[in-house]
């Protein structure tokens, strides 16, 4: 019935209907997107750990930053330190000394042994860190905080030549079926860890699938992957958790940090000989949430996109993709 009228209708009917129709979608989907940030973005209250572990890790990274200027101001942040301690002190009591409440702790002390050697007074960040270090007892505190290193042997050594690996990848579509061993993968998502994100939150995550059936179930939300996506080895499946970040400016940090991830998890995984193809999900909302379900991903995450993972063949072809000149893409001030 739908199509009979559809063709009973005039050209510019038809056409009106249509724009009607997309603009109603697209603010349906922006709005969807609004009220999902709303509920899962972090707010004044501590909701879960998730939510409390990002809150910390963004204080402390205040006081690495701080730290690791060429010449940090005595007592700076100081309003901010009192916070951190009240924050630390409501997650232990609710979560206990996990990694992230002894980094804190790390961090804490750093900057207390900073503005006692330069005449900063702290006496009552002081006392307060000892009582959490009572708290603790003698369980180690050795990550966090600033650390010194030297050009000549911490950076120097490990250059490489990434022109030659950013041009040496390709997007596989003709995996050999051969097996990646999940230390590769291990060691790629690793690596892929060392990437920047906003206040150090690492909010990204990652699903493995495996198992065939897991496979061809996320696969079947994805369109381009028909064709090749068989015969890829794993499917991983990159997410952000929305509960990292807080307030209107940081509504579309997700999709930054997790491109971001996805990014290097992709060079990562090119750097230790394992092929890779990138798996746009541009997806509505509805179609998400029945991704997430069937993934078993939590709902309080939001989807980036997926990888094809698979062994590469001696001998295959790849699209050319012409990229555009620097010149047409670069603006200089």
């Amino acid at each position: 019935m739908k199509t009979i009228i559809k063709s009973a209708l005039p050209t510019r009917i038809k056409k009106f209907l249509d724009k009607t129709y997309q603009n109603l979608r697209f603010y349906n989907e922006s709005l969807q997107d609004i009220r999902k940030y709303k509920k899962f973005s972090k707010n004044n209250q501590f909701r879960n750990q998730s939510m409390a572990e990002a809150e910390l890790i963004f204080y402390y990274h205040k006081i690495e930053k701080g730290l690791s200027l060429s010449k940090p101001k005595k007592s700076f942040g100081y309003e901010t330190v009192l916070k951190l301690i009240k924050l630390l002190k409501e997650y232990i009591s609710n979560y206990g000394w996990d990694n992230t409440a002894l980094v804190t702790l790390k961090n804490l002390k750093q900057y207390i042994e900073f503005n006692e050697e330069h005449g900063g007074d702290v006496s009552t960040i002081k006392n307060a860190v000892s009582v959490l270090e009572r708290q603790l007892g003698e369980r180690p505190c050795d990550q966090g905080g600033t650390k010194f290193i030297k050009k000549q042997s911490d950076i120097t050594p490990y250059l490489v030549d990434f022109e030659g690996l950013a041009y040496s990848r390709h997007s596989i579509r003709n995996f050999t079926g051969g097996k990646v061993e999940d230390d590769v993968i291990y060691r790629a998502i690793n690596i892929a860890q060392k990437t920047p994100s906003v206040c150090n939150r690492q909010s990204s995550r990652v699903y493995v699938y495996n198992d065939g059936f897991y496979k061809r179930k996320v696969l079947s939300f994805q369109n381009g992957n028909k064709g090749f996506g068989d015969s890829a080895d794993k499917v991983l499946l990159i997410t952000t958790k929305i509960d990292h970040f807080v307030g209107v400016n940081e509504r579309n940090q997700n999709f930054i940090d997790g491109g971001m991830y996805a990014m290097s998890l992709i060079y990562s995984l090119h750097s230790l000989g394992v092929g890779t193809c990138a798996l746009n999900l541009a997806l509505p909302n509805k179609k998400e949430e029945t991704l997430k379900r069937a993934g078993d991903v939590p709902e309080d995450e939001r989807v980036i996109m997926m990888i094809a993972v698979g062994q590469i063949p001696e001998q295959l072809k790849v699209a050319a993709s012409p990229r555009r000149e620097v010149g047409r893409v670069t603006k200089w001030f």
